[in-house]
């Protein structure tokens, strides 16, 4: 019987190996390999792959939205943990047409409580609202 993935689970995996590629200056490909002697049910992993790709396709163009977003901060003050999340997020809700824009904010939200520091999952809530409303 096959296992099921969850979405959630495969977004942790996914901010873990942006944490990897840039902790580690990797690429994709020898992240991915590191990770998967980790979690090697991650294999099966579609939507983490996804979404990491997305997000280092789309980084560039990521980036600028988040800068736009940031009032008083710069984007290289932000941790690495956040900073991908934020990254995941903004991917998310703009490139996944399944995925409610709530619910990317949830999650990315999730994320932060579980990764970030003690206040990352506030900060997060902030900007990607600041994202959502400035999209009406």
């Amino acid at each position: 019987m096959a296992t099921i993935i969850s979405r959630r689970q495969q977004r942790e995996w996914a901010v873990q190996v942006l944490y990897l590629m840039g902790y580690a200056d990797y690429s994709f490909e020898q992240a991915w390999d590191n990770f998967l002697q980790l979690e090697p049910e991650a294999e099966k992993a579609l939507y983490t792959q996804e979404l990491v790709r997305g997000v280092l396709k789309n980084r560039e163009e990521l980036d600028i939205k988040i800068k736009e977003i940031l009032s008083k901060w710069r984007l290289e003050r932000l941790s690495r943990v956040d900073l991908n999340i934020i990254r995941l997020g903004l991917f998310e809700m703009k490139y996944c047409p399944d995925v409610p824009e709530a619910v990317a904010v949830d999650e990315a939200i999730e994320l932060g409580k579980a990764f970030g520091g003690e206040e990352s999952g506030k900060f997060i809530n902030g900007l990607l609202g600041r994202f959502f409303e400035k999209q009406d």
